[in-house]
């Protein structure tokens, strides 16, 4: 507990834990409300209860998940409230202890990642145990759902002929892929949502303890070298015949892949450090990012070569 949390009165911790409450039910509840344009809205539910509980101590911040919990689970229903459980639990309240404790970026991605991912499977297997409930076609049904709604948007927005019809069959392919693929897009997404908190604690949050605390930049980031066989041994197995080899294959490549993505964005970002155009790179550079999403294949492998090539130490010349 910081010293903040120790000089507070009782009465300010707990105008903050409602506070708290307020914050996290808004954020979520538009999200549920507007599917489509709340999912920001979704993601930034967990931070109000990690500010909390880094500011105001953790009986603070239990007050306001525990309010936001009940508030959500009254107003839209129990199955809303699993999901803000599931969503928001481990990150809301685990992701700041890490974060106290001392706990660097990577790891605490990492444990928030991996306990929200066993805290949804303990809830899948309930839900599949109890209700004898096909976990692989309800995640089709939900895709194809999501799909389908998709391609109604573009119906609405003038495509017809043989433009709709190509979507359609892109669409379908789509649907496949995500069929094969969900488990590792569920991994992303948690670890993405965890991110995002992870920097609203770091930009808003760690600034006003006292003291000040500071965390490694992501330039820093760095993988173990030895994740490189793992990338190897996954895309060998990607030759195999056999779906059950391929699928679980395929799930741990794009998961290997997209952390030394991370790594190449480190790399560029310690690179464009050092020159004095280097705000401008980084704005061009961030704008293709999202506008050519092929750039992510490129950064991906920058992160790969990183292990070789050392780009981040700078090269010294010998005078001869």
């Amino acid at each position: 507990m910081n010293q903040v949390t120790q000089t507070t009165p009782a009465h300010v911790r707990l105008r903050a834990a409602v506070g708290g409450v307020v914050a996290t039910f808004s954020l979520f509840a538009a999200s549920l409300v507007v599917p489509l344009a709340g999912f920001i809205s979704g993601v930034l539910a967990p931070f109000p209860v990690a500010h909390t509980r880094i500011i105001h101590g953790r009986g603070a911040a239990c007050i306001a998940f525990a309010g936001g919990l009940t508030a959500i689970t009254g107003l839209f229903g129990v199955n809303a409230g699993i999901v803000y459980l599931l969503q928001c639990g481990t990150i809301a309240l685990l992701m700041p202890e890490l974060i106290l404790r001392g706990q660097g970026p990577s790891r605490t991605i990492l444990w928030t990642t991996a306990s929200s991912l066993g805290l949804v499977s303990c809830a899948l297997a309930v839900y599949v145990a109890t209700g004898g409930h096909d976990l692989h076609r309800a995640a089709a049904n939900e895709i194809n759902a999501s799909i389908t709604q998709a391609v109604s948007l573009y119906e609405k927005s003038g495509v017809t002929g043989d433009d709709l019809a190509a979507l359609k069959k892109t669409m379908g392919q789509i649907s496949v892929l995500f069929l094969r693929i969900y488990p590792a897009l569920a991994t992303l997404i948690i670890a993405m949502v965890a991110s995002v908190n992870l920097l609203l604690v770091q930009r808003f949050t760690l600034t006003r303890t006292e003291p000040p605390r500071e965390t490694p930049a992501l330039s820093s980031f760095r993988l173990k070298d030895a994740l490189i066989w793992v990338l190897i041994a996954s895309g060998f197995a990607m030759l195999a015949s056999s779906p059950l080899v391929t699928t679980p294959a395929l799930n741990i490549l794009i998961l290997v892949c997209s952390l030394y993505f991370i790594q190449g964005l480190a790399v560029v970002l310690t690179i464009t450090a050092r020159q004095t155009f280097g705000g401008f790179f980084r704005i061009f550079f961030w704008m293709m990012l999202v506008f050519q999403p092929y750039l992510a294949a490129l950064v991906a492998a920058i992160g790969i070569f990183d292990l070789w090539a050392d780009f981040r130490t700078p090269k010294t010349q010998e005078n001869l």
